[in-house]
């Protein structure tokens, strides 16, 4: 894929990394993202901690015009700036995550025992150590998980899993904001993985990013689970379903999608609170063509 007419390169990457290689112009950037205003040289230099004056203006000198902007009132960040000075403290380059395994204020919808949440370096992992169910793995910067103990850890996966989520049905990809494409697949076409052909899905929805490759696979009522029947079925029985983890969820399985036609493919969705039924019908692009109500 070739860039858009609109996006020019003003720097190559190689130069644009190593102009924020150094310690004292990694501080810089952090010294200016943390302050609420620009600061004026004097200010900045205390704040980055350097003794030679000259030195730092020069690594100073490296970073302006493209990550630092030098203003009438001080310094600040620019765009770029701020954009590199927020991966520093997401921690993704630089930490991992690391905890002993807790269990969950949630029973595992399968087999009713508690299940246990583990931590593994980039991930959460929400599963149920009896019956060998796994209900999501969900990679989260450690930054997101400052101050935050175990137990609190579960419910900011599940809001990371809905981030991403939601970015990529809006089209963006979670990792170089590239477009996300998704579509759904027939369980028993050639384009099936093996891993997924020998599972329970009848169906399932592919998330793909045509410029870095980045994607997953997931069920169609995952897929669905931000669409507005979804979402207002779920609330007209009292349930937020930006506040439930999908984890509680009984009806988001792979048991819940149902192929009815192949030629065009058609898959049938169907969740079920309390006495209602919902029932969505999607074409390959996850265009919703029928929805329907009915009374258990």
């Amino acid at each position: 894929m070739s860039d858009s007419d609109i996006v020019v390169e003003r720097l190559p990457p190689d130069e644009a990394f190593g102009l924020v290689a150094h310690e004292a112009r990694v501080r810089t950037l952090e010294a200016l993202l943390e302050a609420d205003e620009p600061l004026s040289f004097s200010e900045l230099n205390d704040r980055v901690g350097m003794r030679d004056t000259g030195q730092f203006n020069y690594h100073l000198g490296k970073l302006t015009d493209r990550f630092v902007t030098e203003r009438d009132d001080g310094y600040a960040l620019t765009r770029e700036g701020a954009r590199v000075g927020g991966a520093i403290l997401s921690g993704g380059y630089t930490k991992g995550i690391d905890a002993d395994p807790v269990e969950m204020d949630a029973t595992c919808i399968d087999c009713g025992s508690t299940m246990t949440a583990t931590f593994d370096e980039t991930r959460v992992d929400i599963t149920c150590p009896d019956c060998g169910e796994d209900f999501a793995q969900v990679e989260v910067p450690p930054g997101a998980l400052y101050d935050c103990t175990p137990e609190e850890a579960v419910d900011v996966a599940h809001r990371w899993a809905i981030r991403n989520h939601s970015t990529a049905e809006l089209g963006f990809c979670t990792r170089c904001d590239g477009r996300m494409d998704r579509w759904v697949i027939d369980g028993e076409s050639d384009d099936s993985p093996d891993w997924l052909v020998d599972g329970p899905f009848e169906a399932f929805v592919r998330y793909d990013c045509e410029r870095c490759g980045a994607g997953w696979f997931t069920d169609v009522g995952l897929a669905l689970m931000s669409h507005p029947a979804v979402v207002a079925f779920h609330y007209d029985h009292a349930i937020d379903t930006r506040e439930t983890p999908l984890w509680e969820l009984e009806w988001v399985s792979a048991e819940a999608s149902t192929v009815t036609g192949r030629d065009p493919l058609r898959v049938s969705v169907s969740v079920t609170l309390d006495d209602e039924t919902l029932t969505l019908t999607v074409d390959d692009e996850l265009t919703v063509l029928d929805e329907e109500r009915t009374t258990v």
